[in-house]
């Protein structure tokens, strides 16, 4: 059941962007756990420096970066928030911090104490990643279409708001980041996730105390290995 859906939307979304160009991809998203199954459906247009990812089932919102800012919102006006990666992204990056090659076709399944991540190549390109996180399974199918599009006029048609949630200089910690899960409270941002090394990380960002100070926020370092630590003392070496 699940197949023939995809393949439905696939085709749907085909249709849909005949007139597009080169660098466009459609992905579909799937999430199993105990509690369910959820399903995501994407449009992506990339270039060197500028990524559009317009999520269209079941919510509408759009995401967007701009070299090495990044902003989303559910309308036109799209407001600055924390960096974002896709599964995708992830996977890249997950090679490159490891420096391992999938530069054949096949499937490639990377076990680490606290997650697995499964990459299917297919003529040289990922068409496929898989992580696994405790009892999650994510998946995310990519699909890449040759077109022409002008990504200046795709971006002219929203509004992106500048002001920043945190300091500039925090944003550095983020890229520790192969992925992670941002937890906002009343008086605290807690980031949850794993380093590019496959070890746990967890920060919080607030206005009261930490181990470091950055204009009138504190970062504080709940877990960390220690090629972590060396790298978030360097990001902020001179605070």
């Amino acid at each position: 059941m699940k197949r023939r859906l995809f393949v439905l939307c696939f085709v749907l979304l085909i249709f849909a962007t005949f007139y597009f160009a080169d660098g466009y991809y459609v992905r579909m998203v799937y999430e199993t756990s105990k509690s369910g199954i959820f399903m995501r459906s994407e449009e992506v247009y990339e270039t060197d420096d500028i990524k559009v990812v317009i999520v269209n089932t079941p919510q509408s919102f759009v995401w967007v970066r701009i070299k090495d800012k990044w902003y989303i919102g559910d309308s036109d006006v799209l407001k600055r928030t924390f960096p974002i990666k896709d599964l995708l992204e992830i996977a890249y990056d997950y090679v490159k911090s490891k420096k391992l090659d999938i530069s054949r076709d096949g499937v490639y399944r990377f076990n680490e104490d606290f997650f697995i991540i499964e990459i299917f190549v297919i003529d040289k390109e990922i068409v496929r990643v898989t992580r696994i996180v405790g009892d999650v399974t994510t998946t995310m199918y990519i699909n890449k279409f040759p077109k022409h599009f002008d990504i200046k006029s795709i971006i002219s048609k929203y509004k992106f708001i500048e002001e920043s949630p945190i300091p500039e200089r925090f944003f550095a910690i983020f890229k520790l980041f192969l992925w992670s899960n941002i937890v906002e409270g009343k008086d605290f941002l807690r980031i949850i996730g794993y380093d590019r090394g496959g070890k746990p990380l967890e920060l919080e960002i607030n206005k009261k105390e930490g181990d470091y100070k950055v204009g009138t926020y504190y970062l504080k370092i709940l877990k960390a290995s220690e090629s972590s630590l060396k790298e978030i003392k360097n990001a902020l070496r001179d605070y």
